[in-house]
């Protein structure tokens, strides 16, 4: 008993201490201004990235984080909504950043409601919202493809599917729904021509369209099956190199596909592997697998002893292809298994990789350098957007 009151002594004078620290510290700091509202910079550094966080936790409060990657910086600098699945992207040449996005009006159930939320890039603020009819929009993991620009960024196309297919044509100047075009048996949207899409079919073809600046079709084309999705699927998530998207393939294989004219051209695939890595069973894996530099050169994320079923599961290397010479120029190691992987832009560009812990781990994507990794910014930031 004499321990426990001489203990709670001890325990009371301490605390009287630190209270009293504390009030004369308290009195010494200036009173906070409420509220504390801070803004963007006019021009974003080339460091920060766009992390979309589907949050699973809680899919409701769904969030586009801005994180300055760079090292010595305060990482975490604002976030946008984002709920229920959404799609996110930046216009490029406008101050306006897009969320496609879904409510219910009990929450998690009730009447549905899908818009496509407009934010300012100063101040991260709702400047506009565009509804958008049916209850159509395709809900998926965060997707980049779901949600696309066109013709300086003028036309926004969406995705959609209920589960029929269909991309949505919306004019970003006048906020209004130009056309809706069926995509019946293809997915996903790859910018395409000057004003148009290409969508990935399950039969290994594309459908290609292009529109008038009035969202009429003006040019369509169905082009032939040249992949197999039963031996070799290609991933839906290409890396763009000027108009010539680049999609590699399950077992390691990639297919270019030329975009820039009104029916895209299907190039000559190549292989991602010499005879010793095929028979290791090296592929590609995860959720957003592939990257491009300022260069053209392609990073993708790789595992050893794949198998049918790995595709997802994301990789222990990078390897880093220059795809003029059809050849790897490049592979390190990861400090941690990755899940998805961005590069950002610039005269000092970073390699961000999502690892399996869900944290990002910074990179030297010259060679390899583990610099740094950022931890708790989203619950599932599975896609990351980098400015370009």
């Amino acid at each position: 008993m004499k321990d426990f009151s001489r203990n709670l002594a001890t325990f009371t004078s301490a605390a009287a201490l630190c209270l009293s620290a504390a009030t004369v510290l308290a009195a010494n700091l200036p009173a906070e201004p409420t509220p504390a509202v801070e803004t963007m910079p006019d021009t974003y550094p080339e460091s920060l990235i766009y992390v979309h966080d589907s949050n699973f936790e809680t899919l409701l409060a769904g969030k586009v984080a801005l994180v300055d990657v760079a090292p010595g910086t305060r990482n975490y600098k604002g976030a946008l909504d984002a709920a229920q699945f959404a799609s996110f992207i930046e216009s490029r040449h406008k101050e306006e950043l897009y969320v496609a996005e879904s409510f219910y009006a009990r929450g998690t159930r009730g009447e549905r409601t899908d818009v496509i939320t407009i934010y300012d890039k100063k101040h991260l603020k709702r400047i506009g919202e565009i509804a958008l009819p049916g209850a159509k929009r395709g809900q998926v993991v965060a997707h980049r493809y779901t949600l696309q620009l066109v013709d300086n960024d003028r036309f926004l196309l969406l995705f959609n599917f209920t589960p029929a297919a269909s991309v949505t044509m919306i004019d970003m100047d006048s906020r209004k729904i130009l056309s809706e075009t069926q995509i019946p048996g293809c997915g996903l949207v790859y910018p395409a021509g000057k004003r148009g899409f290409a969508s990935l079919c399950s039969n290994g073809s594309l459908f290609s369209a292009q529109f008038d600046k009035k969202g009429n079709l003006t040019h369509q084309k169905n082009v032939s099956p040249f992949f197999d999705v039963d031996d070799d699927p290609l991933f839906d998530k290409p890396v763009y190199i000027g108009k010539t998207a680049w999609f590699p393939s399950f077992k390691g294989e990639i297919q270019p596909i030329d975009f820039s004219g009104k029916t895209p051209v299907v190039k000559q695939t190549w292989s991602l592997l010499n005879e010793q890595q095929r028979a290791e069973n090296w592929r590609p894996g995860g959720w957003q697998i592939a990257t491009v530099n300022d260069r053209g050169l392609i990073y993708i994320l790789m595992h050893k002893d794949g198998y049918n079923g790995s595709h997802k599961g994301g990789g222990s290397e990078v390897w880093v292809y220059d795809p003029k010479k059809r050849k790897r120029v490049n592979s390190f190691a990861l400090k941690q298994w990755g899940v998805s992987i961005e590069l950002t832009s610039g005269k000092q560009p970073y390699l961000v990789v999502v690892n399996a812990s869900m944290q990002m781990d910074i990179y030297n994507p010259q060679n390899g350098e583990w610099l740094k990794m950022i931890g708790d910014v989203a619950s599932t930031p599975f896609s990351i957007h980098a400015q370009r």
